[in-house]
C-alpha cells in the first residue's frame, strides 16, 4: 500500500477593511488593462440591480477557488487542487462567480490572475449559491480580509 502526502495550503488572512478595496482595485486594473489592450474598448462598469445597489464591474474571467476552513486569521485548504471558476462580477464588498462543482465549505480563498504582475488572494464567505444543473453552480460571497499564502505554516498529513 503506497500512502499518498497531502500538502495542505494556509493562508495568513488580513481582515483589515482598507486593504479589501486597494486589493479589488489591483485586481481591476490589470484584468482592464489587459481587456483594454487586447480589445480596444475601455472595462464596463455595470450598475447592481441587487437591494445593495453598489457600482459592481462586470468581470468574467477564470479564478482558482480553494475552499478552506477558517479560524481567525488563519485559513486553511481541505484539498490539493482548486475548483475553477469563472468570475461573474465584483465590487469592493463581494465577487460572484460560476463553477461546476459543489463547494463544500463556508468560505473560499479567491485567486486572482493579474496578466504578469502575479496574483491576488482574497478570503470570500460565501452567502448563497446555487445548483442550475448536474455541473453548474453560481455563488456569491461578502469579500472578507485580503490574503497571503504562508508557506511558514503548511502542513503535510498522510492519507
Amino acid at each position: 500500500m503506497v500512502r499518498q502526502m497531502k500538502q495542505s495550503k494556509r493562508y495568513r488572512i488580513n481582515p483589515t477593511h482598507e486593504l479589501i478595496p486597494e486589493t479589488v482595485e489591483r485586481i481591476k486594473d490589470a484584468r482592464g488593462v489587459a481587456y483594454s489592450t487586447l480589445s480596444g474598448r475601455p472595462i464596463s462598469l455595470c450598475k447592481s440591480l441587487e437591494r445593495r445597489g453598489e457600482l459592481r464591474v462586470r468581470f468574467e474571467e477564470p479564478i482558482y477557488l480553494w475552499p478552506v476552513t477558517y479560524d481567525e486569521d488563519v485559513a486553511t485548504s481541505i484539498r490539493d487542487q482548486p475548483i475553477i471558476a469563472v468570475t461573474r462580477d465584483i465590487s469592493q464588498h463581494g465577487v460572484g462567480f460560476g463553477y461546476d462543482e459543489r463547494i463544500p465549505t463556508d468560505h473560499v480563498v479567491a485567486e486572482f490572475d493579474l496578466f504578469g504582475q502575479g496574483t491576488e488572494l482574497l478570503l470570500v464567505e460565501l452567502r448563497w449559491s446555487e445548483k442550475n444543473a448536474p455541473h453548474s453552480y453560481v455563488a456569491g460571497g461578502l469579500i472578507v480580509g485580503a490574503v497571503k499564502e504562508d508557506h511558514s505554516v503548511s502542513e503535510s498529513s498522510t492519507q
